[in-house]
């Protein structure tokens, strides 16, 4: 079974005419005030579309964005995803036709009057029509009305089994994955199945529960383990260390055990914070440098919010004798500037490690800190899927990749192997 990438796709054998091609992304950005406040993910795709225009293809895009409310007109106006296709028209420096409809007249007009190698058209947001989400086979069909090939370049999306991103494969003769996809999928297989040694592996976040896969995949893989976060703290918890007022996944304490007990089993170094900031609420504006440990209570009035300068100093120095480092998690509430100093620490420390450190990070959060670093464009690999990326590192099998997967039979057929 193989995935074909969009460049291997026999384009020679294909007739401009029939160049229509139906391309999944990911543009589920934040918006505000009808701007696009981070484009990250939408630059992503900026190499498969290109790539596509070169090729003389008529290019429809469709994305996701946010949550909306069916048959809710103020929810219509909320969620248009015109603002994206206006940030990627500047982008791109080039035409981008919105269709106000996600398939119909309108947009089959849009393509009718198309030329290949030159129109760009972008649908309305496909979670306006409720089939979207529940992978209806007949809106699948409607959405890819007379295209000829399709491409998912989406993968914040693909772990999740969708019209636009399952149903609707199975109305295509030719697909394939764009240059986004691939990347992803070569990245993480790299880090799950064959890491460049050592690798070493920083958690954070909230819940155990909500990791416990991720944290048992990486253990065969990762010599040392960091985990910052609420996480640490059931972590330091478990132990019988004191933590005040910090929050604590209470139901995770005999988990975590277990945890440690088979991390010291494989002989993985599992790495907690000795230190943290601490302070009596989470909008704090300053906070105490406290010790964290058996003999060092936290202060029965305090809770702690990010990790401390010791602790990333130590954490730094074992992380330098790494050749790859996968991270997911912040170490802290760095929304708020006071516990900040843990994860931007660690963004730093990898972009001046860039050259010597693969770095692949993921996890919207994590993503969000490595941009108010302006470091999107300095680390090896900074993934555009938060869901996608945890179960992919978890080992599961993700909808929008085996929905690409080609028999040898259908490779035959395209001419590829």
């Amino acid at each position: 079974m193989k995935i074909l990438r969009v460049d291997e796709i026999l384009w020679n054998k294909i007739d401009e005419n029939h160049r229509k091609v139906f391309v999944r992304v990911d543009f589920n950005v934040p918006i505000e005030d009808g701007k696009v406040m981070d484009d990250y993910r939408i630059r992503q795709a900026v190499p498969t579309i290109k790539y596509l225009l070169e090729n003389k293809c008529l290019i429809i895009l469709a994305t996701h964005f946010g949550r909306p409310k069916p048959n809710d007109e103020k929810s219509r106006e909320a969620y248009t995803v015109l603002p994206i296709a206006e940030k990627l028209a500047e982008i791109l420096d080039h035409e981008v036709l919105f269709a106000e409809e996600i398939y119909g007249d309108a947009v089959r007009k849009l393509i009718l009057d198309g030329r290949p190698g030159k129109t760009i058209i972008m649908v309305e947001n496909l979670r306006f029509d409720p089939r979207e989400e529940a992978n209806d086979s007949d809106f699948a069909q409607k959405i890819y009305g007379k295209c000829d090939l399709y491409v998912n370049d989406a993968f914040g999306a693909s772990h999740r089994a969708h019209a636009s991103i399952e149903a609707i494969t199975h109305f295509a003769k030719i697909k394939a994955a764009g240059f986004l996809l691939s990347k992803e999928w070569e990245v993480l297989n790299q880090v799950l199945h064959s890491p460049i040694q050592p690798q070493m592996a920083v958690l954070g976040g909230s819940k155990i529960s909500d990791k416990i896969q991720v944290i048992k995949n990486l253990m065969t893989r990762s010599k040392d383990l960091f985990i910052g976060g609420r996480m640490a703290q059931t972590f330091l918890a478990a132990q019988g260390v004191q933590l005040g007022k910090s929050s604590i996944e209470e139901e995770s304490l005999p988990l975590a055990r277990r945890i440690m007990a088979e991390a010291k089993q494989l002989g993985v170094n599992m790495h907690f914070p000795t230190d943290g900031m601490a302070a009596e609420k989470i909008d704090a504006t300053s906070a105490k440098v406290i010790q964290v440990s058996k003999d060092s209570p936290v202060p029965a009035s305090l809770s702690l919010f990010d990790i401390g300068p010791e602790t990333l100093k130590a954490w730094t120095h074992q992380l330098s004798k790494a050749k790859s480092v996968i991270w997911n998690g912040p170490m802290g509430v760095f929304e708020n500037p006071t516990f900040a100093h843990g994860t931007l620490g660690l963004v730093d420390f990898l972009v001046i490690e860039k050259d010597k450190i693969r770095a692949t990070v993921g996890g919207g959060e994590t993503v969000a800190a490595v941009g108010q670093r302006g470091a999107l464009e300095s680390l090896y690999h900074v993934s555009t899927g938060g869901g996608a990326m945890l179960e992919f590192l978890e080992g599961k099998a993700l909808p929008g990749f085996e929905a690409l997967k080609l028999r040898d039979r259908e490779l035959e057929a395209l001419g590829a192997v």
